[in-house]
């Protein structure tokens, strides 16, 4: 998956912000909701691997997910 490119038709759609509840399914099928928080561009990140930050719905903690370990992204 090409986070950048998902990132960028969810922000074309429905707009991408601090309130925007992302549905995140990983490529071991573990299904992740939260708020979108931030977006890390590979060469500025350790590996070099986009990653999605997002805001927990349940635990309110901050999850960081590599591109690597996403099967799907949408919008909640």
């Amino acid at each position: 998956m090409n986070l950048y490119n998902a990132l960028h038709n969810i922000k074309k759609q429905h707009g991408l912000h601090e309130k925007t509840v992302l549905k995140i399914v990983c490529t071991d099928g573990q299904i992740l909701r939260g708020t979108y928080c931030n977006y890390v561009q590979a060469l500025d990140n350790e590996p070099e691997i986009a990653e999605v930050d997002i805001r927990d719905l349940r635990t309110t903690g901050l999850i960081g997910i590599l591109e690597t370990e996403i099967d799907s992204i949408s919008v909640e």
